[in-house]
């Protein structure tokens, strides 16, 4: 009967040091060498990506080349005159002296004794000197291999034509004093109607992509959607004024104090942003535009409505108390405007988007997953948002849509850099890349698992590329860029590959060297020594790493892996101990040489 008792309490003590194990073995149950990291699962979906990318850009180069386009039409080159009966007939012209006609804008100048008419468009510059008793007016023109603003194509349609490309005109003081007096004014006419022609020119360039649109519906309610004291980026004027954004049928209409209109129409509107004040200084509506339109005499594609909830700058020089009445109280105060700002904007936005013929949705940026970058010239932070990448705060704006990305590619990725550049590729090759400078090492898992998630696919390398000259490639010939494996070049990995099998036979073929037949005897004693040597430390080594993957795979305690770590400490105290003692016993002298050296000195 003692033995059974006593046999009921060891079974029940076996089964709470099971319970104990396996409650202490949870993370090597969980954490196991078959498991799949964060970065295989990456890589996989990123090699699924990878041909859907090159799958889906044929059957879009296809679907473009079937459909044959309009071509865009040259402009006509630059004519003077159309028929000789506009020529002017003034007496300047007989005499063959220098006219400008500001009707037609044209120069008329006299060459071998023929007064031969000239376009302004077709002058480059005019200089006028003086030397000594003589007047020089010298005219430069555009001729093909001169620098243009537009296209040598269009400008010249005949390059192979002899062309004029410098004219000097000259006279002198005592001959004619009229025809010196003829110089400065002929030379101040032609700037003046050079930089009015300039001037239209531009101004043409500006309206290209500008496309009319439809005239704004009125809602005459008054229970329109309203927001006040805002104010407008880019400005309408050289300074900012205030103004309120009123919600209509068809779009959005800001209006200043001043009287000044922007109509916003809903289906111009390509994204929408609402940005609270939470770690900003600003709150916001941020529109990005499918067409351009026109503010101040230039085109604009991202309009934006702000206002402020604090105060930019602070006058560092007053004393500041953390338990001053009037401080804690202006803390709460811009708490509580931040709140109601927040609120305010937030009630406009989502009225706009009940609205019946309103498309909007708001999206809103992610802080969380922020991480700083230089787009243009400063440093920012680039918030994702669910359909964007933005940065709504500074000037100018960034946003660019994920659906319009094809491929990033992060340059200067190396373990001793401590920053990485990220590169744009959109799928319309004819569009610049956009890149993004200087972003922090530690931010790259994080913006992989977000590119990752948002089924973007992305590569990475140690160079900075040139991808003016890649993209103009791929243009000239798309078919045979994807026929070559199209954007396979910039993984690491296919060429990696291929290099390291041949780099590894060629060092076997040259480290070999076939020995002489003298030598045959010493070889084979030498191979019999090692190969004993081999066996046994294999053996001794095989034997270790077995009983070693059997501790591993057992998994030991906390508490056994403490104790040997105590005992660890106290070997190596106790062979410290011992070496200092060494130590010690060398430097004191023996008696034999004590005596010696007193013998000495007596």
């Amino acid at each position: 009967l003692g033995d059974e008792d006593e046999a009921v309490p060891m079974e029940v003590q076996t089964e709470e040091l099971l319970k104990d194990r396996k409650a202490k073995s949870i993370i090597l149950d969980k954490k196991t060498r078959s498991e799949i990291t964060s970065e295989d699962k990456r890589k996989e979906h990123q090699t699924q990506l990878a041909k859907h990318i090159n799958e889906e850009a044929k059957k879009r180069l296809l679907e473009q080349s079937s459909k044959v386009g309009a071509k865009k039409q040259k402009p006509p080159p630059p004519v003077a005159y159309k028929n000789p009966a506009a020529f002017p007939k003034e007496h300047d012209i007989h005499n063959l002296k220098i006219y400008v006609d500001r009707k037609y804008e044209t120069v008329i100048l006299p060459v071998c004794g023929v007064a031969t008419p000239f376009h302004i468009s077709t002058i480059k510059n005019i200089s006028r000197s003086e030397e000594g008793d003589y007047v020089y007016l010298r005219v430069n023109f555009f001729c093909p291999g001169v620098s243009l603003a537009r296209t040598e194509e269009s400008y010249y349609p005949n390059p192979d034509l002899t062309f004029l490309k410098e004219l000097s005109v000259r006279s002198t003081f005592s001959n004619s004093l009229s025809a010196a007096s003829n110089f400065g004014t002929a030379y101040g006419i032609i700037k003046e109607v050079q930089k009015s022609f300039r001037a239209r020119e531009a101004e043409k360039r500006e309206m290209e992509g500008v496309v009319e649109q439809a005239a704004l519906q009125i809602n005459t309610s008054r229970s329109n959607p309203r927001l006040k004291d805002l104010y407008m980026r880019p400005l309408l004027g050289s300074r900012r004024i205030q103004g309120s954004v009123e919600a209509h049928v068809n779009g959005l209409r800001y209006t200043t104090i001043k009287g000044d209109r922007v109509d916003i129409l809903y289906n111009n509107v390509k994204n929408a942003f609402f940005q609270p004040s939470k770690g900003e200084m600003i709150v916001l509506l941020h529109f990005s535009l499918k067409n351009s339109i026109i503010i101040g005499k230039k085109k604009h594609k991202e309009i934006q409505f702000y206002t402020e909830v604090g105060e930019v700058m602070t006058d560092l020089g007053r004393s500041h108390n953390m338990r001053d009445r009037d401080d804690l109280l202006a803390e709460q105060a811009e708490r509580d405007l931040r709140q109601k700002l927040d609120n305010a904007f937030d009630n406009f936005r989502k009225k706009i988007e009940n609205l019946p013929q309103s498309h909007l949705v708001f999206e809103v940026p992610f802080r969380e997953l922020g991480f700083h970058g230089v787009p243009y010239r400063s440093t920012v932070l680039l918030q994702p948002t669910t359909n964007c990448l933005v940065n709504l705060t500074d000037q100018p704006p960034f946003a660019v849509s994920l659906d319009e990305i094809e491929l990033i590619h992060f340059e200067r990725v190396q373990f001793h850099m401590k920053n990485f550049d990220m590169v744009l590729v959109f799928k319309d090759y004819k569009k610049k890349v956009a890149m993004i400078n200087a972003i922090p090492m530690n931010a790259l898992d994080s913006v992989k698992d977000w590119l990752n998630s948002c089924d973007l696919k992305y590569t990475e390398g140690i160079q900075s590329l040139n991808w003016s000259k890649i993209m103009k490639t791929i243009c000239e010939d798309p078919e045979g860029f994807f026929a070559n494996g199209g954007w396979s070049f910039l993984d690491p990995d296919s060429d990696v590959e291929g290099g390291g099998n041949d780099s590894e036979d060629g060092s076997d073929s040259e480290d070999y060297i076939p020995s002489d037949d003298n030598d045959d005897d010493h070889d084979a004693e030498e191979e019999h020594d090692s190969d004993e040597d081999y066996t046994d430390l294999s053996e001794y080594s095989g034997s270790e790493s077995y009983e070693e993957s059997e501790e591993e795979e057992s998994g030991k305690d906390w508490d056994d892996l403490e104790e040997e770590a105590r005992m660890a400490d106290k070997e190596r105290d106790g062979f410290s101990d011992i070496e200092d003692d060494r130590r010690k016993k060398k430097k004191r002298p023996s008696p034999s040489k004590k005596v010696s050296s007193s013998k000495r000195r007596r």
